[in-house]
């Protein structure tokens, strides 16, 4: 009985290590498709950023795995909930955003200046799409306080995993 619990037991062990892993070539064409998928969402203006990492006052990063935390982009308005991503509410924030308008850099990177405007919050979101991949560095200044970095991962809004509460400001 003892034999073939130890020979179970070395069996679970084994297992997940014979896992068939991605080749290089395969991630690579994984992160191309996410980033093209990612950029597509952004022309069509569709598209959620849920953050992954922030940095907190003191300056540490800290993750995070809160999905009522987001800025998603609907047409021609934004929703900013939590307190990473728009400043003091957690509630949420309903703003319309004066100037969007994507470049992409010589080095295939996609940059872009959000001036957002609501009844509550006014500021600027700056977010560098790094090029093969479609996670997002992301600078938010809000009008009158220090500025907020967060970055994650932008995916398109019909595909991404994110909890909207009901009347945002």
């Amino acid at each position: 009985m003892k034999k073939i619990l130890v020979i179970m037991l070395a069996m679970l062990v084994a297992l997940p290590s014979m896992g068939q892993k991605l080749s290089k070539e395969e991630k690579a064409a994984l992160a191309k498709a996410q980033n093209e998928a990612a950029v597509n969402a952004i022309n069509a203006k569709a598209w959620v950023l849920v953050p992954s990492q922030y940095q907190k006052s003191d300056g540490t990063l800290e993750s995070n795995v809160d999905p009522a935390i987001f800025v998603a982009c609907e047409g021609d308005k934004m929703t900013v909930q939590g307190y990473i991503v728009g400043g003091s509410n957690s509630q949420g924030y309903l703003v319309e955003f004066k100037d969007y308008a994507p470049t992409v850099d010589k080095k295939g990177n996609l940059k872009m200046r959000l001036v957002v405007n609501g009844r509550m919050m006014r500021g600027i979101y700056q977010i560098t799409l790094r090029n093969n991949t479609n996670v997002a560095d992301v600078i938010f200044t809000p009008s009158g306080k220090s500025p907020l970095k967060f970055q994650g991962p932008i995916v398109p809004l019909a595909g991404a995993n994110y909890y909207k509460r009901s009347n945002p400001m």
